[in-house]
């Protein structure tokens, strides 16, 4: 059993937000374990979202467009299946310099232009 199955939506993207935000601080800081870390965690999140009635990622769609970098790349991550939105959020944070953030942005974006990668 996911161990967030018990949790409210609300509650789940509160969560996906500070692991999210504690992603960029370790990127920041070049931590590699609190990364990966809280990486995990945040794909457990959108996890549990999809598996919810309804596909509960839809929460997600409102941090698309956050003031953190992070939160509004992992929500579009997470939402790329559900709305041309999260597109369009990755095309804002890819051509805002040479980070972490707008490097997988135009990763991902390469990769959706190509046809190697379909959300689900």
């Amino acid at each position: 059993m996911n161990k967030f199955t018990n949790y409210k939506t609300e509650d789940l993207v509160l969560y996906f937000v500070d692991r999210s935000m504690e992603m960029k601080r370790a990127d920041d800081n070049m931590d590699d374990n609190a990364y990966n870390t809280a990486d995990k965690k945040v794909r457990d999140i959108e996890s549990e979202l999809k598996q919810r009635p309804g596909d509960g990622r839809h929460a997600l769609l409102p941090l698309l467009a956050h003031p953190n970098i992070q939160v509004r790349l992992n929500a579009a991550l997470a939402t790329l299946a559900l709305s041309p939105e999260a597109e369009a959020a990755l095309r804002g944070i890819a051509p805002l310099g040479s980070s972490s953030q707008p490097f997988t942005a135009r990763r991902m974006l390469a990769a959706l232009e190509r046809g190697t990668y379909k959300p689900t």
